[in-house]
């Protein structure tokens, strides 16, 4: 059982700042059973803007989240890449000589490092909207760059894309090469692969 010791992490039980049932319906679910755990991420650019979270889940998990949204706000997204567990607990404590939670295991850590990853490839973009790629136009290999980038961003945001991911976390491009996409679409389990069988 995993102990809190803190003042800091216990006041953000008594008064949270991340946590906010109230905006649950704008929030996207996490896509495993292990946790019941729904969020929000805003951003200004490519940093974090305002992180929130709501779901009902045990007290150390809810002062991890808090010690996330304070480590993430103003800074880029991009730093759940490298940031730990080891690092959240050290933003609770009192005292760097003190640990702020007592007992946190190698399972705690594999959890957190998937809710990581699943914030890190969140969807910040629009609604879906219809796409068709009107090429009788023009082909797309003959696109430039940022056409042949402006058209694929639509089509991972079209209506058929996002049904297929509607739990999970939706594929994202990652770069352009010519007539070669590469695209990101992690998956932690046979039916997520087969979402990207399906999307392939």
């Amino acid at each position: 059982m995993v102990v809190i010791k803190s003042k800091r992490a216990q006041e953000l039980l008594t008064k949270p700042r991340a946590i906010d049932q109230s905006q649950l319906p704008k929030m996207r679910k996490y896509p495993s059973d292990i946790l019941s755990l729904w969020a929000n991420i805003e951003l200004e650019g490519q940093n974090v803007k305002n992180l929130s979270f709501a779901g009902t889940f045990q007290d150390h998990i809810q002062v991890i989240l808090e010690a996330l949204a304070g480590l993430l706000k103003g800074r880029p997204l991009a730093l759940l890449e490298k940031l730990t567990l080891r690092e959240c607990e050290a933003f609770l404590r009192d005292r760097n000589s003190e640990l702020a939670l007592e007992n946190l295991t190698a399972e705690d850590e594999e959890v957190f490092k998937k809710i990581f990853q699943w914030l890190r490839f969140f969807r910040h973009t629009e609604a879906p909207k219809e796409y068709s790629f009107a090429s009788q136009k023009v082909a797309f290999r003959d696109l430039k760059l940022v056409e042949k980038i402006k058209e694929i961003k639509a089509f991972l945001n079209s209506f058929e894309v996002q049904e297929i991911y509607q739990e999970g976390v939706p594929p994202e491009l990652v770069d352009v090469d010519d007539l070669t996409v590469y695209i990101q679409a992690p998956y932690h389990s046979e039916n997520d692969r087969a979402l990207f069988e399906e999307l392939h």
